[in-house]
């Protein structure tokens, strides 16, 4: 039996290798820097479970981001009608649509209600992992100031019609 001695060597050019990893990293530290910067909680998930959430989080719901990995989107909501409700109409239009807003009532961590602008995109063409990604933007005090401002103007309707004073038009 004869044995062989040696080895074939190929030299191969992974220059390319170490600039693609390079550059992923500086992708993923973009990514992550843009999610810091945001004024609004972001969220991802999949099967209504929280996988990544930024710190706007705690601005938002009381939550520090690592509290919400894992968990599910029901600690964002009143109740599980809520949960219910917004699962429905979120995958509901999901389907038809890459995105989806709508107003809806959530709730902090100390059990405060709010009212939070909820945009989702569905992750890749379709639905079929649930995976999506949401933003909520804590609307609690301009909805108070535009049922404050209607309120008003009911009020001045109301004092208008009473008075009928010429000079006022409207």
């Amino acid at each position: 039996m004869k044995r062989m001695k040696g080895m074939i060597v190929e030299p191969m050019d992974i220059t390319g290798q170490g600039e693609t990893a390079a550059r992923l990293q500086e992708m993923l530290a973009l990514q992550s820097s843009i999610l810091d910067a945001l004024p609004i909680a972001v969220m991802a998930m999949q099967d209504r479970r929280i996988v990544l959430a930024n710190h706007a989080v705690e601005d938002v719901f009381g939550w520090k981001p690592e509290e919400l990995i894992g968990r599910s989107t029901r600690v964002l909501y009143r109740n599980e009608e809520d949960h219910a409700s917004i699962a429905k109409h979120i995958y509901g239009a999901l389907r038809r649509h890459r995105t989806y807003k709508m107003e809806f009532p959530c709730r902090r961590k100390g059990g405060k209600n709010i009212v939070c602008l909820v945009s989702v995109a569905r992750i890749g063409d379709s639905l079929q992992d649930r995976k999506i990604i949401a933003t909520y933007e804590d609307i609690t005090e301009q909805k108070r100031v535009e049922q404050a401002l209607e309120e008003s103007e009911r009020t001045l309707r109301a004092l208008l019609r009473t008075y009928r004073n010429p000079d006022v038009t409207g």
